[in-house]
C-alpha cells in the first residue's frame, strides 16, 4: 500500500484564485485563507514528466472543518497545474497524503508501475512534494514529506477542534 490513512488535501488548479477563494468561503463557508503569491519553482527544484521543469503558481491554502483544500493558480511556465486548465480547465487536480516514509511510498509506487508525473522541492521550507499518475482515478494523487516546521505552520492554519493526520 502506496498510502493510507486520512487525506490530508484536496486540491483545485483555477484560473482565477481570487474568485476561487471567494467561491469556497461563500458556498462552503471556508472563513480563513493562507494565500502564498507567485511562488516559483525552478529547473533546480521541480521536474515534469522527467525534465527539469520552471514555473511560477499562486497558493492559497484553507480548511473546510479539519480537511485542507488547496488552490493553485498558475501564473507561467509549463507544470501539471497548467497542463490541466489545458486540457480541461478548472477542476480537481489532486488529493494529498503525507505518508510516514515518503521514500519508501515512492519506492512502492515505482515497484508498482506508476509514473511520477511530477516532483519538486519548496525550497526553504521543508517540503518535497511528487504526484503520481492517478491511472483508472483520474486526478493525480500527490505524496509529501513535510519538515516538523512545515507541519506546525499546518497545525496553526487548522481550526480549533480539529487536527492534521500526524497529530
Amino acid at each position: 500500500m502506496i498510502a493510507r490513512g486520512p487525506i490530508f488535501q484536496l486540491c483545485w488548479v483555477v484560473d482565477d484564485l481570487a474568485a476561487a477563494r471567494e467561491a469556497f468561503t461563500a458556498r462552503y463557508g471556508v472563513g480563513e485563507w493562507f494565500t502564498i503569491p507567485d511562488v516559483r519553482f525552478g529547473p533546480q527544484a521541480a521536474q515534469l514528466h522527467g525534465a527539469p521543469a520552471d514555473y511560477t503558481i499562486s497558493v492559497a491554502l484553507g480548511y473546510a472543518g479539519g480537511q485542507q483544500l488547496e488552490l493553485i493558480e498558475p501564473r507561467g511556465g509549463a507544470s501539471l497545474y497548467a497542463e490541466q486548465l489545458e486540457r480541461s480547465g478548472p477542476g480537481l487536480h489532486h488529493v494529498a497524503w503525507v505518508p510516514d516514509d515518503y521514500d519508501a511510498a515512492l519506492a512502492e509506487a515505482v515497484t508498482a508501475g506508476i509514473e511520477i508525473v511530477a516532483r519538486g522541492r519548496f525550497e526553504g521550507v521543508g517540503m518535497e512534494f511528487a504526484y503520481l499518475d492517478g491511472g483508472p482515478i483520474g486526478s493525480h494523487v500527490e505524496l509529501m514529506r513535510l519538515s516538523p516546521e512545515m507541519k506546525a505552520m499546518f497545525d496553526h492554519l487548522i481550526p480549533e477542534g480539529f487536527t492534521n493526520p500526524w497529530q
